[in-house]
């Protein structure tokens, strides 16, 4: 379906609401006018980047901006993902769906006063995960190097224990200077660095001594020293 072909339909729902319609006006392609209401929407064939800059343009010319899209855009999560952007941003969205019966306009929803939203859960999260870290910082945008988080930081210090140790019970380990959730850590065994000897009792696992000495040297070393010290002071 072109982008003409949305035209129409939406300026039919329109004119049935008792606005006047005209389109190109001003590089808009399609202005809605009732009174002193004015509504642009933006017709596409497909969700953009290109529609949403267009779309935040038109905020120049008024407070009520949509986007026209045809309605087979499917249920998919980039879509879902492009109505929840268009949300945020405070526009609408029109969708035409096509049949033999002709073509039907559904209003998604309309243009919304932008309020900025948070999850205090999700801000809570953040800021146990931000205060939690140590002094090694993961680089801003580097999506292929490993993240330290604090469960790393914790996996990494019992590790460089059982270099040390050998063998230790999640009890021993927590005696020595290990975090309050060492037991998880090792039973969940996230990044396989952990191997069971028996009930209650851990070692490395043969394979991981490489991957861990490559993939974080730094903070290894580190851990290193504190074990060293911790044990030393027992």
């Amino acid at each position: 379906m072109p982008e003409s072909d949305l035209y129409g339909p939406i300026k039919d729902w329109f004119e049935v609401k008792g606005f006047d319609v005209r389109g190109e006006v001003n590089h808009c392609d399609l202005v809605a006018k009732r009174n002193d209401d004015v509504i642009i929407v933006e017709l596409k064939v497909k969700p953009s980047l290109k529609i949403l800059y267009q779309a935040l343009d038109r905020f120049a010319l008024t407070e009520r901006v949509y986007i026209g899209l045809p309605g087979n855009q499917g249920r998919g999560k980039n879509f879902r993902a492009f109505k929840k952007v268009l949300r945020r941003l405070g526009v609408g969205l029109f969708l035409v769906h096509t049949s033999t019966l002709g073509h039907r306009v559904e209003h998604a929803f309309g243009p919304m006063p932008v309020k900025a939203r948070s999850s205090k859960r999700r801000t809570a999260a953040l800021i146990r995960e931000f205060d939690g870290r140590g002094d090694i910082d993961n680089i801003g945008g580097s999506a292929a190097a490993p993240v330290v988080t604090v469960y790393r930081e914790d996996a990494l210090l019992i590790f460089a224990f059982l270099e040390i140790l050998g063998t230790a019970s999640p009890k021993a380990l927590r005696a020595s200077g290990c975090s309050e959730r060492t037991g998880e850590i090792l039973r969940a065994n996230h990044y396989h660095w952990f191997e069971k000897v028996e009930r209650g009792i851990y070692r490395l696992d043969n394979t991981a001594s490489n991957e861990v000495a490559h993939a974080y040297p730094e903070l290894l070393t580190r851990c290193r020293a504190l074990c060293k010290t911790l044990l030393a002071a027992k």
